[in-house]
């Protein structure tokens, strides 16, 4: 019984299409969840039309394309990784003055989590 458990979720798990991983296409907003701070929006419209930014620039570099496939946290954007490779006040505004939360944490809504 339990061999047919699990070969039927193996089974259903492949055939889920892989699109229902993707994210918005570039161009969207995307809304994170952050835990006691307010929800975080990320624009790609800001990114890549109005910073002339490339996709490449950060997909697969420093995220991936997949929901949930990294933990960020302001830990690690503070020390260079993720949002912080570039938001490190050389590149553009520093994500550790204060002054600058709300640039970032400005939704109260939840789409994705954020770790």
């Amino acid at each position: 019984m339990k061999n047919m458990f699990v070969t039927a979720m193996i089974i259903g798990s492949l055939s889920i299409p892989p699109v229902t991983l993707a994210q918005p296409a570039a161009g969207s907003d995307l809304t994170f969840t952050v835990q006691d701070a307010p929800s975080v929006i990320f624009s790609h419209n800001n990114h890549l039309k109005k910073r002339k930014l490339k996709c490449s620039r950060c997909h697969y570099q420093y995220f991936q394309m997949a929901k949930g496939s990294y933990k960020m946290d302001m830990g690690k954007i503070t020390k260079g990784k993720f949002c912080g490779r570039c938001h490190n006040g050389r590149a553009s505004f520093d994500v550790r003055d204060p002054k600058n939360c709300s640039r970032c944490h400005r939704g109260s809504s939840s789409s994705i989590g954020l770790h």
